[in-house]
């Protein structure tokens, strides 16, 4: 295997290489076939091969629910066969370099460097050199350029491709959007003789941008099949435990409520609904499948799906104790979705204000009053919950100190209420994160708050939280890396590429991200970490997500004059562009 990259200080294996080299021969020997888990497939022989990771470790990226999707779709209805490989944590990724071991797919333990596709789902840009450290560990060259007629097509996707750059020379595509129409259309692709021709008909399949080919941005791909496709119903069921340890079944996609600050807000339009009984029949059935004793209603903000109530009522009735939960609430609409629990429900719920004061929340077009969080916060007490988390963000464009110090008046006010009606068994805790503005939204070119802001910031809260309120911020340094990752334009990559070498990955993982190695990346390249502002929007040059600029920039307009715009689910269109022709909401009766 190639190893191209350094050794990494402090994950160096004392294991005598040879001992490890035959233990893993032992569990990668050829013929051997999925390790244990339940619902995985085995096509034996079956051609194109595609391998499909997410880049982190397998707890994470078992309950990706877009993987799950892929893996079933591929190898259901087409002739490919699609296996799944994670990266390893860092001690393990040594001790593989040490003895020689490729990277292999947890199906059949073949190199994942002898399929013929190897797909990335990029979920956030701190896995970025999570990339890197696959590709090396498979023996792949980092550079599309670099690969040869025996390497594999990368191909990226997922919500990170909004801004593809940083990651483009690492890429030899990307899919731009969601994929299960064009499935049949990448398979075809792959079927192709010899890899110029297989990569030259995968830059024809709509939504594919492929750098040095495409001669312009790749439309964003919206599956307009949702309402009526069924949910995955065989999925993958892990031998250990994952962070997501319930029956999913996406009940709805997209959201149109419009908070200018939110990318997927805007990524995932427009609104498409599950019907109900299709929803109900799907959870009947994972159950079996699965095991699981809890059912979760997945979707950007699953308080809104048009059937709800009818759904957590008829869900509930198909086992006894079962639990639903969901994932997402609005605070504006959590108190009628929360009454749908027993009063015996148990737990916590996370509701997510954003701001701390009305002026701001309106200017994000989040449109929640004082009146109306307080009645989501009853309603969680009153319903028979014992935990609440308060979500709030920092830094946001337009932002006081009178608008921080808000947040701790609010959790004030949930503390109170939590006292009042929990009798001492409820508890309240507050989650502060660091805003970074993110491609096509309103908010894509305004400046980023900066280190000094955001600690001082973070202080503000600190000092004034209410005593027993447990208050949690995220890493500021790690918000600078993101910040820069987010906006970056054609040169980002060699950021990524320098922390990568000098031991940067798992950066998402507090004890694992290390500040210095970003710095050191960034005096080498020049690059600026948590550069203040955006100066120009790179990304439409790669990729074209249905929104009009006309409509980012009013919306910019009208959160400067804290004006709030209409959800045009029940409301006036807001004209953003991406409802035309064949595509348009598609709601329950």
């Amino acid at each position: 295997m190639k190893n191209s990259s350094p050794g990494f200080p402090g994950h160096s294996s004392d294991w005598p290489p040879g001992e490890v080299a035959r233990l893993l021969a032992r569990v990668t020997r050829p013929g051997r076939y999925a390790g244990g888990e339940f619902n995985t497939r085995v096509k034996a022989g079956a051609r194109p091969r595609v391998v499909l990771s997410y880049p982190d470790v397998y707890e994470i990226g078992v309950s990706n629910p877009a993987l799950q999707i892929l893996y079933s779709q591929i190898n259901d209805a087409t002739p490919a066969a699609a296996e799944r490989a994670y990266c390893p944590w860092p001690d393990m990724a040594d001790v593989m370099r040490a003895a020689g071991v490729p990277l292999w797919t947890l199906e059949t333990f073949a190199p994942v460097s002898s399929c013929d596709l190897w797909g990335f789902t990029l979920p956030h840009e701190l896995c970025y050199a999570n990339v890197l450290e696959m590709l090396d560990l498979a023996g792949v060259p980092l550079h599309a350029a670099e690969r040869d007629g025996e390497d594999p097509i990368v191909l990226g996707g997922g919500p990170a491709v909004a801004n593809p750059w940083p990651l483009a020379p690492f890429f030899d595509a990307f899919f731009v959007g969601e994929v299960e129409d064009q499935l049949g259309a990448i398979v075809a692709a792959l079927e192709q003789d010899g890899r110029e021709a297989r990569l030259r008909a995968l830059a024809e399949v709509p939504g594919v941008w492929a750098p040095g080919r495409s001669q312009g941005p790749a439309e964003r791909q919206i599956f307009m099949g949702f309402s009526a496709s069924q949910p995955v119903l065989r999925p993958v069921v892990p031998v250990l435990e994952a962070v997501h340890d319930r029956v999913v079944i996406e009940v709805m996609r997209g959201c149109t409520a419009g908070c200018r600050f939110c990318q997927a807000g805007m990524w995932y339009r427009p609104v498409r609904e599950r019907p109900v009984e299709l929803v109900v029949e799907a959870a009947d059935r994972l159950l079996d499948e699965t095991g699981c004793d809890e059912v979760s209603l997945l979707s950007l903000s699953s308080c809104d799906y048009g059937g709800v109530a009818e759904a957590l009522t008829r869900i509930r009735e198909l086992r006894p104790g079962l639990r639903v939960s969901l994932p997402s609430l609005r605070i504006d609409s959590a108190a009628e979705s929360l009454s749908g629990f027993a009063a015996d429900q148990r737990g916590s719920v996370t509701l997510a204000p954003e701001a701390g004061t009305q002026r701001l929340r309106d200017a994000m077009n989040k449109g929640v009053n004082e009146a109306q969080f307080e009645e989501a916060v009853r309603a969680t007490f009153e319903g028979g919950f014992t935990g609440l988390k308060l979500y709030f963000m920092i830094g946001l464009p337009g932002e006081t100190d009178e608008d921080v110090l808000g947040i701790a008046r609010m959790a004030g006010t949930a503390t109170r209420l939590a006292k009042e009606i929990g009798k001492g068994r409820a508890r309240v805790s507050v989650s502060v994160s660091s805003y970074v503005p993110k491609a096509h939204t309103p908010f894509e070119l305004e400046p980023f708050a900066g280190e000094a802001t955001l600690r001082r910031r973070q202080q503000l809260v600190r000092q004034a939280a209410p005593r027993g309120v447990r208050v949690a911020f995220h890493d500021v340094a790690a918000s600078m890396v993101e910040a820069t990752l987010a906006r970056g334009g054609p040169g980002t990559d060699r950021l990524v590429e320098e922390a990568w070498l000098r031991g940067a990955r798992f950066d998402g993982w507090s004890e694992h991200f290390d500040m210095r190695r970003w710095e050191d990346a960034a005096a080498t390249t020049g690059i600026d970490l948590g550069e203040p502002g955006g100066e120009r929007a790179w990304w439409r040059d790669a990729v074209d997500a249905r929104l009009s600029e006309d409509f980012l920039a009013g919306e910019h307009e009208r959160s400067l004059d804290g004006e709030l715009t209409e959800d045009c689910r029940d409301g006036a269109c807001g004209v953003c562009g991406v409802c035309a022709g064949e595509i348009g909401m598609e709601l329950l009766a």
